[in-house]
């Protein structure tokens, strides 16, 4: 079972990382909100390891509320 995350960072994520997050983006004046699926722990370190790879600043992760 997935659940559902929000994580805004300052700046501007690119449409092929998006992609490769399997998250959505919502682009806003300076910065970027990823919505979507995350499956375990594991892998929303892994999204938030790739995020600061690129140098982003995260300013907020959280779990959205279920359907």
């Amino acid at each position: 079972m997935s659940l559902n995350y929000e994580i805004r960072v300052r700046g501007r994520v690119g449409e092929h990382l998006v992609d490769a997050l399997g998250l959505a983006a919502e682009v806003e004046p300076v910065e970027t909100v990823l919505r979507g699926p995350v499956f375990d722990q594991e892998g929303l370190r892994g999204i938030l390891d790739q995020l600061q790879d690129l140098g982003l600043e995260l300013i907020e992760v959280r779990r959205l509320p279920a359907d």
